[in-house]
């Protein structure tokens, strides 16, 4: 059955599309000529002739259609009408075959419909699908969660697999089955990433070691623990010793040169053999001691100079393989340590007699020398990794994706779990529709070859015939034509073919004939028994009143045989532009006043401004005039003036044109004071229709409407159609609507 029709684009309808959906077992359709029901028609013909045409079928099983419209009349009404076989008279055995056939091809379809609801749901978007659906998209959430975490560090070896959700998690799911590289921390994944992912990657040159040798040796040289003094055997000796002022008086012989044979100490004549005295103290051991301290202080000072110039040429070339904060840290502490050392040996130097302690450095100069160290390991592993780029590339993002992989093992985990047990499910759901349907094949292919083995034309050309006689077309009929008797000709009585000279109404009427008994039969000899969905479009065109009501008869027949599940019609279309049409086919006293029958939809097609459009309806929308007075005479809240000419309408409607009642017969059924009322009535409704009021000026007397309601009423009674005033009152009797039984009530709806 169908769901719902869209079309797009095609004839007047809009470019975005107009869709006729959740579509019931009967469809109503009204609209004026050229609105574009043709066109609605056509889709459901053939949904693929044009592409704006698109329809939706339940459970996606498609039905055959029959559609009849002018296009239908066009191709069909030729020099011979194809054959349509039916189930021939002696095929009451078969006919019983085929009946079962039917039954069980009937319950394999129920059968495979439940089956796919439990697989796809009863949209086709849910059901164990579904389920496999929602567990890949927890993954797929799950999967996203780890690239979204790790993308700025290992972007490179998730390229080409970022575009989407669904391609990411996939490539997990793949690396999951077939990864059985090393399980890496991340901190190591991402050391290795900044060396191998670098799109700049090179050869680096190793950083030189920073020289501290003889750092130790100077720093603990015996010459700074040794106190520098002249020799203790000469005449000054004693007394230097007993002063303690050798460092002055070496100072001081300096000054015996230029004071000219004074004193530089007292200014006196100095003593003839002062200075050599003094020489003798200060002699050349003292002098090369002091020379040692010297050269010491010098060999330091150089050596503090060179490892600073060094390190900071290593701070004016950034690498990233050295930390430039901890070694400018380290380089402070040193400096420091120099800088004490350094002032220490200039003590030593003036003061040669006074011992010294120097700092040690190599605690600060190990710690720099270390971290140097450390950064030409780096710069190694590095230069080992580039030699070997691509090779180190592919192992790493190997190593990267096993890391995801096991970062989401327990995601995979829960999916792995419920794809496995779902999977199962809908296995064994499919193999259930595959041998179902393989069964329905069978049969199918049985009730074919019955089918053809018992089908004839003959009784559809004498069924035609019957149908046509009866309504006086007696001038024309059909027979059976062709070399194998699988044809129609229209034909006089007298035989000679009549296609030609048919008039209008006498060609739509055989040719609706045509097509109603199509809906029981076929034209191929098999698939008489088919289900289809059927189409009426506009099929009273020219079609006298007599011929309408026979057209609409036979339509609502194969609406009731398709709402009882009797007959190959499993779903009609009706659409007209004929409202006596439309009231008459779709007529149905078990119809709710103000509401539908829940197999069945309304809906009416409308042109604006050149766009065709449709709109649905929870009733029927289509109402005659004569239908629209007596909703006026159900509207409690009516004016009372124009009361008057309502009930003057239905009156000369229903019982003085269709009944022949004239208004003095009417009077004369009732006595006494109704009679009174009922002479007054029709006074007061022609006074009320035929003379103009001005409610400003006017109000009528509501105690009087109420007395006239009553005898109008009553007046349905007398003449014998209470029934008739009761349904179109919608007046409830014996728990359901009261029904006219007369031929102008029927007439009539």
């Amino acid at each position: 059955m169908l769901t719902s029709i869209t079309v797009a684009g095609e004839a007047t309808f809009p470019a975005d599309g107009v869709e006729l959906g959740d579509l019931k077992m009967v469809n109503y359709l009204f609209g004026h000529n050229g609105c574009g029901k043709t066109t609605i028609s056509r889709a459901i013909h053939d949904s693929d002739a044009r592409h704006g045409y698109s329809l939706s079928w339940k459970n996606a099983r498609p039905m055959a259609t029959l559609v009849y419209n002018r296009d239908f009349a066009e191709d069909n009404f030729g020099e011979q009408l194809k054959g349509i076989f039916t189930l021939g008279e002696d095929a009451t055995k078969s006919a019983e075959k085929i009946e079962r056939l039917q039954g069980e091809i009937g319950k394999l379809d129920r059968e495979i419909d439940g089956l796919k609801r439990n697989l796809e749901g009863d949209d086709g978007l849910s059901g164990r699908r579904k389920e496999l659906q929602d567990a890949k998209a927890q993954l797929e959430e799950a999967c996203w969660a780890s690239q979204q975490r790790h993308k700025g560090s290992f972007e490179e070896a998730m390229a080409g697999h970022r575009q989407s959700k669904t391609a990411f998690c996939t490539k997990v799911l793949e690396e999951a089955a077939n990864n059985a590289s090393d399980l890496l921390g991340l901190d190591t994944l991402t050391a290795h990433a900044e060396t191998t992912f670098r799109t700049d990657a090179a050869q680096q040159t190793p950083i030189a070691p920073i020289d501290f040798a003889g750092f130790e040796q100077m720093e603990t040289s015996p010459i700074l623990d040794r106190k520098i003094v002249g020799r203790d055997d000469v005449i000054v000796a004693k007394l230097i010793e007993q002063l303690g002022n050798s460092d002055w008086v070496k100072e001081g012989v300096d000054y015996l040169d230029p004071a000219d044979g004074l004193c530089p100490f007292c200014q006196q004549p100095a003593p003839a053999e002062l200075r050599a005295n003094l020489d003798a103290f200060f002699d050349r051991q003292y002098e090369e001691d002091i020379a040692e301290i010297t050269a010491l202080a010098g060999r330091y000072a150089s050596a503090v100079e060179t490892v600073e110039q060094r390190v900071q040429s290593l701070l004016a070339t950034p690498s990233r393989f050295i930390d430039a904060d901890a070694l400018t840290e380290r380089l402070e502490r040193l400096k420091r340590t120099f800088d004490l050392n350094l002032e220490r040996l200039e003590a030593k130097r003036r003061n040669p007699s006074e011992a010294v302690h120097l700092e040690p450095s190599n605690e600060a100069a190990n710690a720099m020398a270390g971290q140097v160290a450390q950064a030409n390991d780096a710069i190694r592993t590095h230069n080992e990794l580039v030699r070997d780029l691509t090779s180190a590339r592919a192992t790493l993002k190997s190593q990267v994706w096993r890391f995801i992989v096991d970062e989401r093992k327990t995601d995979l985990a829960t999916y792995d779990t419920t794809t496995e047990t779902v999977s199962k499910a809908i296995d064994g759901l499919e193999q259930g529709i595959a041998a179902k349907r393989k069964r329905r094949a069978e049969l199918d292919t049985q009730l074919k070859e019955l089918e053809a083995a018992v089908t004839s034309v003959k009784p559809t050309v004498d069924a035609i015939n019957a149908i046509l006689a009866s309504f006086g077309f007696t001038s024309f009929k059909l027979s059976v034509a062709g070399d194998r008797g699988d044809m129609y000709r229209i034909v006089r009585p007298d035989g000679s073919d009549a296609r030609s000279t048919l008039s209008e109404g006498e060609r739509s009427f055989v040719t609706f004939l045509y097509f109603y008994h199509m809906l029981a039969g076929s034209t191929s000899g098999t698939g008489t028994t088919e289900e289809k969905v059927v189409v009426f479009d506009d099929p009273v065109s020219s079609l006298d009143a007599d011929v309408l009501f026979v057209v609409s008869s036979l339509i609502r027949r194969v609406v009731e045989q398709a709402c009882n599940g009797e007959g190959s019609a499993k779903q009609v279309f009706v659409l007209t532009h004929n409202i006596y049409f439309h009231k008459e086919v779709s007529f149905d006293s078990n119809r709710p006043a103000t509401g539908c029958r829940r197999e069945e939809s309304f809906w009416v097609v409308r042109k604006r401004d050149g766009a065709s459009s449709v709109q649905r309806y929870e009733f029927n929308p289509v109402k005659t005039s004569y239908e629209m007075l007596w909703e006026e005479m159900r509207d409690n809240e009516r004016a009372n003036l124009t009361i008057q000419n309502t009930m003057r309408r239905i009156i000369e409607n229903y019982l003085v044109v269709l009944g022949g009642l004239r208004p003095d017969d009417i009077v004369a059924k009732f006595e006494g004071r109704e009679a009174q009322i009922c002479r007054s009535l029709f006074s007061w409704t022609h006074d009320g229709s035929h003379t103009a009021h001005d409610e400003i000026y006017l109000a009528a007397d509501d105690n009087a409407v109420q007395q006239y309601l009553g005898v109008f009423e009553r007046i349905f009674i007398k003449t014998g159609h209470q029934a008739h005033y009761n349904m179109m009152m919608q007046i409830e009797k014996d728990g359901s609507f009261a029904v006219g039984d007369t031929a102008q009530d029927e007439a009539l709806h």
